[in-house]
């Protein structure tokens, strides 16, 4: 970890730059956020640095006293004993916002007085943690580890009557969950003199879906307040031509390999179904690979969207509607699984912030196991176990 933190408005990156470059030539390590991409988890990294600083500078200018992030990381260090505040010659004490305002702060021009700043908070010894508080700690927090699960137990056979109960009610919805979406979208749908085929219903909530995790994610994305370098996000119309090109790209790659396979010397194993999640779902994720730089991130977002989207589509590719013709079921196929589905993912993808994204996705998904965990406990009927004898 570094010796020094700066804490700096992003509007003040010359003076941060200025800075750094004086204390790495007197040899100290200096850490500053010019390394942190747009989608990085960079509140965990901030305050991993911050914390682990040993002496923490903040540079207050016009621009910095008016922010809150500056002031959260200033706050931070003062409480850990650890801040060196600086100014710019332009403010005066009173610029700089309470309680920061009393404490002595040089000018940033002034590099010896901040040398011999930085000089007494380095030479301030650590204090140790004694052996003896590290075993109390631990033994406090095995304690009341195990006093929240046996009163976790407690309560969940207390209450096993509600939660089975609660089993019941949600093996109703997920047995009832596309006749119940039928008649909402029916109805929706007849207020506009529209009827709505069986077959569609699904697709319908899917794409519903899809516009508010979409519209939810950035939504939420803009009351987080971030640095002003990582507020910056691409377009949306460049996102919008992005998208637009990976679904080309992708169409491209399903015609070549449906010509591929229109030829006599194609080996029989390669023309099998498993061999078509290949372009199904290699391709549009090869061309997601390429563009995001959070690869890890991406692959866990791509596989709880998959997982989500599998449980709203999978009726239209294997359950077969009443009164649907087999050319009908064969376009509602083709249309969820190699149109709706890869646009949707990428459109995902693409227009969320990477955090909140895995955020919702993974509550969903959370939600739906525990739907069907509660289903299947209610198959096991065990309310009669509960009755008197």
């Amino acid at each position: 970890m570094a010796d020094i933190f700066i804490s700096y408005s992003k509007s003040d990156h010359a003076l941060a730059l200025k800075l750094s470059i004086f204390l790495e030539s007197e040899g100290w390590s200096v850490w500053w956020d010019t390394s942190l991409g747009a989608a990085d988890l960079y509140r965990d990294k901030i305050m991993k640095q911050l914390a682990a600083a040993r002496a923490v500078i903040t540079i207050w200018s016009p621009n910095s006293i008016k922010s809150d992030w500056v002031r959260a990381e200033a706050g931070r260090a003062k409480a850990d004993g650890k801040l060196i505040p600086v100014k710019t010659t332009d403010l005066t004490y009173a610029d700089i916002p309470l309680p920061f305002g009393e404490m002595h702060t040089e000018n940033l021009a002034s590099t010896d007085l901040i040398r011999a700043a930085i000089v007494a908070q380095l030479a301030k010894p650590t204090a140790p943690v004694s052996q003896f508080w590290q075993i109390t700690s631990i033994f406090k927090y095995q304690v009341l580890t195990w006093v929240g699960i046996v009163g976790s137990a407690i309560t969940l056979f207390a209450n096993l009557n509600g939660v089975l109960n609660f089993a019941d009610w949600a093996r109703e919805l997920v047995a009832h969950w596309h006749e119940w979406t039928q008649r909402i979208w029916g109805w929706v749908f007849s207020l506009i003199g529209l009827r709505v085929p069986r077959e569609l219903v699904s697709i319908i909530s899917f794409i519903v879906f899809v516009g508010l995790l979409i519209t939810g994610v950035n939504l939420s994305a803009r009351t987080v307040q971030t640095p002003d370098e990582l507020q910056r996000a691409i377009p949306w119309m460049r996102k919008v031509k992005l998208l637009i090109l990976g679904m080309l790209f992708y169409l491209s790659a399903l015609v070549a390999i449906a010509f591929l396979f229109s030829l006599d010397f194609i080996p029989e194993w390669f023309a099998q179904k498993p061999v078509l999640l290949v372009p199904v779902f290699g391709v549009p994720l090869a061309y997601l690979l390429y563009l995001v730089k959070e690869r890890s991130w991406l692959v866990v977002n791509s596989l709880l969207f998959l997982f989500i989207a599998g449980c709203l589509l999978m009726p239209n590719l294997l359950v077969t509607p009443a009164g649907v013709s087999s050319k009908q079921e064969l376009y509602v196929t083709v249309f969820s699984l190699f149109i709706l589905l890869q646009l949707c993912w990428m459109a995902v993808i693409l227009f969320s912030p990477v955090q909140q994204l895995t955020r919702r996705l993974g509550f969903a998904v959370l939600g739906i196991l525990t739907l069907v965990v509660l289903s299947e406990i209610s198959k096991l009927n065990l309310h009669q176990y509960l009755r008197p004898t």
